[in-house]
């Protein structure tokens, strides 16, 4: 689904980050703290007129520049980070300006730094990763009775592209030229994220710490993996890195949690990242084994 992290220093006072943390947040004091109920469908009306109401968004960045091939994440307070694995590190870029009133839900990105955000009233915006700039989009609501919905990337077979997929009732297809759902089969995984890795597409149940490896084709579980990231009543995210997967849970704060497949091992880098993650997407440009 993430350079030294820089809270400010109103923001040190808030949160109380522990050892192994990420160390700050840029400065920006026009944040607004929000913290809606992040697992909970909001029924506050977006502002926005979908149908064409803006023109879309540009790439910010080349395909698989530098940019898009980390983490990238969404918290309660409407603010985007980059973070980087590798240093455990949140850099703040800036607060999302989507016109709507409803909290942040889920999160995916593009291989040229468009992330695509839905909110908890079903509104899908694109963001700029660069400078949280926010366009709606003509997605509508509800297709195919997805009401709210997790989502990843993952690459195409043949390597010509690559798909957005949305879990919600069940498992779908979304096309971001028409912002049409295309259903795909059930799913029987509980609340559910979505990621790639590579060609692969990998869901996670914050209800059993389940990551289940997914057929494209028709949402069958293919193979499965036990985490120790179970929290029934989180706010979750999931993302790829380096060959692993990065689970981000919480109540108030998120702790961020890394599942080595290799190793079937779960260790807990980031105790307290000192906000709250409900959404975060990795490109399908990111590493799909650890760096050298």
């Amino acid at each position: 689904m993430r350079p030294a992290l820089r809270f400010a220093s109103w923001v040190l006072g808030s949160f109380a980050l522990v050892v192994g943390c990420a160390t700050a947040v840029e400065e920006n004091p026009d944040v607004l703290p929000v913290a809606p109920d992040a697992g909970r469908l909001d029924d506050s009306a977006s502002s926005a007129t979908f149908a064409d109401a803006l023109p879309p968004l540009n790439p910010p960045f080349a395909e698989c520049a530098i940019e898009t091939q980390q983490v990238y994440v969404v918290a309660t307070d409407k603010s985007l980070y980059r973070f980087y694995p590798e240093k455990l590190d949140f850099v703040r870029v800036g607060t999302l300006d989507c016109p709507t009133g409803a909290g942040t839900f889920s999160m995916a990105v593009d291989r040229r730094g468009i992330a695509y955000v839905e909110f908890t009233d079903g509104r899908l915006y694109a963001v700029d990763t660069s400078n949280a700039t926010c366009r709606p989009t003509a997605f509508r609501p509800g297709q195919t009775g997805f009401s709210t919905f997790g989502m990843g990337y993952a690459k195409d077979d043949d390597d010509a592209g690559e798909t957005l997929y949305a879990a919600g009732a069940g498992l779908a297809a979304l096309d971001t030229s028409t912002f049409d759902l295309k259903f795909v089969g059930s799913l029987a995984l509980g609340r559910t994220e979505l990621t790639g890795r590579g060609n692969e597409l990998f869901a996670f149940s914050v209800g059993s710490g389940v990551v289940a490896k997914l057929d494209k084709t028709n949402a069958k579980t293919l193979a499965t993996y036990r985490t120790s990231a179970i929290e029934e009543r989180a706010a979750f995210a999931f993302a790829h890195w380096g060959g692993d997967f990065w689970i981000f849970t919480g109540t108030t704060t998120s702790q961020v949690t890394r599942y080595a497949p290799a190793t079937d091992d779960s260790t807990v880098p980031v105790p307290n990242a000192g906000i709250l993650i409900v959404g975060a997407g990795s490109s399908t440009c990111a590493p799909s084994a650890p760096p050298r």
